[in-house]
């Protein structure tokens, strides 16, 4: 099985990767950041069996939806439609706080990606936190300030959300789209939705 995956904002590789071969240990993985040619790399080294988005990743194929469909079947972890509080469409961070992070970012990207691994429960060790351009930091936050896809999910889009996520509320996920899973006790880190992917994939 070929598995293609879309990172969240900050997600280092290597560190998502150890979780995604843990779910799905005999799998080919390619694990693509979150930047601006993200989606064209992805194309380039499909088509996958399963193509998945976490976080930030879900919204960049939600909102390139056919392009994505074209590279392999899709998952959404902690999908988002629209990230800020304000937009009522399941995300709980207001755009004052992305704002703020952006600016704190421009200045100096460590200290703030450090705060946002401990807010967002991501147990990242420093030694295998990636030094990201700056510049794919604030083009990250400008699409979680500024991106939104319209609920639900294309047909036969798969998708899971904690309970106890932070950044993301599962019960409106939930009503915005009722075919997304909620995954009781699992917070905004990946492993125990990737588990329930996994599950569903029989990996």
């Amino acid at each position: 099985m070929r598995m293609g995956w879309l990172l969240g904002w900050a997600v280092p590789e290597r560190w998502f990767g150890s979780l995604a071969r843990a779910a799905f240990p005999g799998a080919e993985h390619v694990l693509v950041p979150a930047a601006p040619e993200c989606l064209g790399i992805l194309e380039m080294a499909g088509p996958f069996d399963w193509l998945a988005g976490y976080s930030l990743g879900s919204l960049l194929l939600l909102r390139e939806s056919a392009r994505a469909a074209a590279i392999g079947r899709v998952a959404l972890l902690a999908p988002v439609f629209a990230f800020p509080r304000e937009s009522g469409l399941g995300g709980r961070v207001i755009l004052a706080q992305l704002r703020l992070l952006a600016r704190q970012v421009g200045r100096d990207a460590e200290g703030p990606v450090a705060d946002f691994y401990e807010r967002s429960g991501l147990d990242i060790p420093p030694g295998e936190r990636t030094s990201f351009s700056r510049d794919d930091l604030l083009w990250g936050l400008g699409c979680l300030e500024r991106e939104a896809a319209r609920p639900p999910m294309p047909a036969g889009w798969r998708a899971w959300c904690g309970s106890d996520d932070s950044l993301l509320d599962a019960a409106r996920l939930r009503e915005l789209d009722p075919s997304i899973g909620i995954v009781a006790g699992a917070s905004h880190h990946p492993a125990g939705l990737l588990a329930a992917f996994a599950r569903e994939a029989g990996a």
